[in-house]
C-alpha cells in the first residue's frame, strides 16, 4: 500500500494551543510568583535562580531566556507592582466628586490592594535591604521609584486642576509625601502586623486637610 510522504506537520491554532508569546508570557508569571513566594521564605539571598527555575517548574535555560540575572528579575516585578498601583491611584480619583470622599477611597483602595498580596510589603523591604547593600541596585531602585512618584505626581496635578485647585506644595512634594506615608506604613505593619488600618486613610485625610487649608490661606491673603 502506498503511502503518501507526509509534510511538515502545522501546529493548528485552537481553543487549546497557545501562541509563542502566550508561552513565554506564563513562564514569566511562574516565575516571578516563585520568586515571590521563595524571597519571603528564604530573604533575598536564598531565593537563588536554580531555586526559583525549579519551584517554577522550569529549567535554569528558561529563566535566563526571561530575565538577564535576578537583580533583572526583581525589578521587573517591582514594575508590574507599581504599574498597577498607579492604574488604582488613577481610577480613584478622577477629579469628578467631593475632593476628600475621592483621596480618603484611594486611601482604602491602597490598603486593598496592598492585602491583596500580603507577601508585597515584605518583598518591598527586601528590595530595600538589597538595595543598601549593592550601589548599582540602589540607583536602579531609586530610578524606577522616582518614575513611579513622577507619575502620581501627574495624577495629583490633574486631580487638582479639575477642581481649579492650585497646591501650595508642588506636586512633586504631594506625592513624595503620600509615597513616604504609604511606604511607612506597609513597612511598620511588618512589624506590628494588629496594627489598626483605619490609621492609614485618617492621615491622608489629616494631609490632605492641611493642603486645602493652606490653599485657602494663600487665597484669603490680600
Amino acid at each position: 500500500m502506498n503511502v503518501a510522504p507526509r509534510g511538515p506537520r502545522r501546529k493548528e491554532i485552537g481553543k487549546g494551543s497557545s501562541t509563542r508569546a502566550e508561552r513565554q508570557a506564563s513562564t514569566r508569571a511562574a516565575l516571578l510568583r516563585s520568586a515571590s513566594r521563595l524571597i519571603c521564605r528564604r530573604g533575598m539571598q536564598g531565593a537563588s535562580i536554580d531555586a526559583i527555575a525549579a519551584d517554577a517548574g522550569y529549567t535554569k535555560g528558561a529563566f535566563y531566556a526571561n530575565f538577564d540575572s535576578k537583580q533583572d528579575l526583581f525589578l521587573a516585578m517591582l514594575e508590574q507592582k507599581f504599574a498597577t498601583a498607579l492604574a488604582d491611584l488613577e481610577a480613584a480619583m478622577p477629579g469628578a466628586g467631593v475632593p476628600e470622599a475621592e483621596a480618603h477611597n484611594a486611601a482604602e483602595r491602597f490598603l486593598a490592594y496592598a492585602n491583596s498580596d500580603l507577601e508585597w510589603p515584605r518583598l518591598y523591604q527586601e528590595f530595600a535591604a538589597l538595595a543598601a547593600r549593592h550601589p548599582q541596585f540602589r540607583e536602579q531602585l531609586s530610578a524606577r521609584v522616582s518614575e513611579l512618584r513622577a507619575r502620581m505626581a501627574a495624577v495629583f496635578e490633574h486631580w487638582a486642576s479639575s477642581y481649579g485647585v492650585k497646591p501650595a506644595l508642588a506636586p512633586e512634594e504631594v506625592a513624595a509625601m503620600t509615597f513616604f506615608m504609604a511606604d511607612g506604613f506597609l513597612m511598620h505593619r511588618l512589624i506590628e502586623p494588629a496594627l489598626d488600618e483605619s490609621l492609614y486613610p485618617k492621615m491622608v485625610d489629616i494631609f490632605l486637610q492641611g493642603l486645602l487649608a493652606q490653599v485657602a490661606a494663600a487665597a484669603a491673603q490680600p
